[in-house]
């Protein structure tokens, strides 16, 4: 998983994560590659470039079903050269993965909202196929 040198701004919130929820670990099974946090498997969406060699992944999302009416996100990790400040950053790879989960989401029946784990204020409102950001913009999110 990447870095990010400004995750100090939400530093309480991923040590709150790791109170609740325990450490992620990456599982490798056969032919595939998966997050466990704690002992909850998480769900996973891993983005790949097909420009870059290697096969490596680009970006992760990590979150968790955390009650009947909420996702939350746990972890949001981009390569360096797709955070804010890096090479191609234009593609947006933060945003467009949160956008994913809120898709998902949306096909769960009961479930309202996706909650950034980190940053609490963060939450996609899920209602008639629409989508309401709370206060802060997600740019906000290292």
């Amino acid at each position: 998983m990447f870095f990010n040198p400004r995750q100090f701004r939400v530093r309480q919130g991923i040590v709150n994560s790791l109170e609740r929820f325990g450490h992620p670990h990456i599982e490798e099974k056969k032919e595939s590659l998966s997050i466990r946090v704690g002992d909850c498997e998480a769900q996973t969406l891993f983005a790949f470039d097909q420009r870059r060699r290697g096969g490596d992944p680009v970006g992760v999302v990590v979150f968790l079903r955390t009650s009947p009416c909420e996702i939350a996100i746990m972890h949001i990790a981009v390569h360096p050269d797709y955070a804010l400040q890096g090479k191609h950053s234009g593609t947006g790879l933060g945003i467009i993965l949160a956008e994913k989960v809120k898709e998902i989401a949306a096909q769960i029946v009961g479930v309202e909202r996706v909650i950034f784990f980190y940053r609490r204020e963060v939450i996609l409102r899920l209602k008639n196929q629409g989508v309401m950001l709370s206060e802060r913009a997600l740019d906000d999110i290292p």
